[in-house]
């Protein structure tokens, strides 16, 4: 039988989601979790991969296991063999012939930005030029295939010290979410106009941008259709709880750090 789990991880401590040689990333402990509860060799599909650094809510991976270690293929004992920083907390029994990758109808990812004075409203303007279809050849940072995605969503929200970007599509291009976020940081921040992204969707015109930060970017979710998810909530809980932890550590040195920069104004 097959079965698929949601994962939600925090990418810093780990070189991306791919396997790598003689380094550590989600896919060789999430591997190594599997092998270790003999639930299979270890191999598994997913839906996308993700860089250095970048965060996860809703990655999906797919694997076989032998029905009768069904009760084994749940998120609260996958979790006992998983670091803190990567855990499971959705599952499904899926067909045979899913795929967590083909399968996919749709990926959406969320970007954490600094306002830092940005002009909230040239930003959605930025944004209504990038919605729908077009090649995003020149906010990629891969060239060798077909560049063309249809950008189905990308809002934009207002927090007390962030705006939020979530985008979603029937496919994105390696970097092209971070690419995305400098287009409109950038149109925000009053540097470039809203001619300039049009010539950024224009193929014939070759140009291009710098990827953003990876720390803000999380994968929100993977759409898929009658894939019926099961919640687990104790894993649900358990990583609320540490997730709580790692926030107010980062936020005591973010006002850390703001309390330093602050005081090197003379």
């Amino acid at each position: 039988m097959k079965i698929a789990f949601k994962l939600g991880y925090l990418g810093g401590g780990y070189h991306g989601f791919q396997l790598q040689p003689d380094v550590l990333t989600v896919q060789s402990v999430v591997k190594e979790a599997l092998r270790g509860l003999a639930l299979n060799d270890g191999s598994f599909c997913y839906a996308g991969r993700t860089d250095r650094g970048v965060n996860a809510l809703g990655q999906v991976i797919d694997f076989f296991i032998d029905p009768k270690k069904a009760y084994l293929a749940v998120p609260r004992v996958v979790n006992s063999r998983l670091p803190t920083d990567v855990w499971a907390w959705a599952w499904a029994v899926v067909p045979e012939n899913f795929s967590a990758r083909h399968a996919a109808l749709w990926r959406e990812y969320r970007y954490v930005l600094p306002k830092d004075g940005l002009d909230f409203d040239l930003m959605q303007e930025a944004c209504r030029e990038l919605l729908g279809v077009h090649d995003f050849r020149n906010l990629s940072s891969e060239k060798r295939r077909p560049t063309t995605r249809d950008l189905m969503k990308l809002d934009l929200s207002e927090q007390s010290e962030s705006i939020i970007l979530d985008v979603r599509s029937d496919g994105f291009l390696w970097n092209m979410v971070r690419k995305i976020v400098t287009v409109l940081e950038t149109v925000g921040s009053g540097k470039r106009d809203l001619e300039w992204v049009s010539d950024l969707l224009d193929s014939r015109i070759n140009q291009g941008v710098a990827a953003a930060p990876p720390e803000g970017l999380i994968l929100m979710d993977v759409g898929y259709f009658g894939v019926e998810w099961t919640l687990d909530s104790y894993s649900m809980r358990m990583a609320q709880e540490r997730l709580s932890k790692v926030w107010k550590r980062e936020m005591a040195l973010a006002e850390a750090a703001g309390t330093l920069t602050r005081a090197m104004f003379v």
